[in-house]
């Protein structure tokens, strides 16, 4: 603790007295309020550049969420009522990609001191009869990742932030090979004479070989 001398005898110093910032993390440090006062200053968080890749990036996040939500729900039907659970093991995994994806968003908008919006997740409402239904539903939902994901890297391009835009682009090319490889499946699924049972052994192998 720090001490003060009065009148010949050295006295503890009350919290109300003032410190340095190296004095106690504690008290309020006055410096540091200005420091923060200036950045507010130079960088406007709230409108312009900033926030236009804040907002579009909320979106991206909302895609990527709704995708988690969406991907999860159509696996439960496929392992459930469909009973293939190789073809419900691979649409599982690209659901728990979403989340990692996002964080790597926050990442990005974190080099530039922006804040990340997690909105509200609505519920995936629909309901395939049958796996080119599943299909078509997982393409729509990367398709929408991928809309969001393009925003966000025109944005970025046109404010000059053009390495969060490169991130952001990295991104689209990580949902484009997911987009890939399942289209590549609904594909050999619509195309092919291929029974359930040989569908959910061949989709094992493709993942396998990709090394998902």
């Amino acid at each position: 603790m720090s001490l003060r001398r009065k009148s010949g005898v050295e006295e503890p110093k009350r919290a109300t007295d003032t410190l340095d910032c190296a004095g106690s993390p504690l008290l309020f440090c006055k410096e540091g309020e200005n420091e923060m006062a200036r950045l507010k200053e130079r960088f406007d968080f709230e409108n312009g550049a900033l926030a236009a890749v804040r907002d579009a990036a909320k979106e991206v996040t909302g895609a990527y969420q709704y995708a988690a939500r969406g991907l999860d729900t159509l696996k439960e039907w496929v392992l459930i009522d469909f009973g293939m659970p190789n073809t419900a093991n691979a649409i599982h995994k690209l659901a728990h990609l979403q989340p990692q994806r996002f964080d790597v968003v926050g990442d990005l908008l974190h080099q530039r001191h922006i804040l990340q919006i997690y909105p509200a997740t609505a519920e995936y409402e629909g309901r395939p009869d049958n796996l080119d239904g599943v299909f078509e539903s997982i393409i729509d939902m990367l398709q929408k990742v991928e809309d969001a994901l393009r925003e966000c890297v025109e944005i970025c391009d046109k404010n000059g932030l053009y390495p969060l835009g490169r991130g952001f682009e990295n991104l689209q090319m990580e949902n484009s090979a997911s987009y890939e490889k399942f289209l590549y499946a609904w594909q050999m699924y619509s195309e092919h004479e291929m029974s359930a049972t040989s569908f959910d052994g061949w989709i094992e192998e493709l993942f396998e070989e990709e090394g998902d």
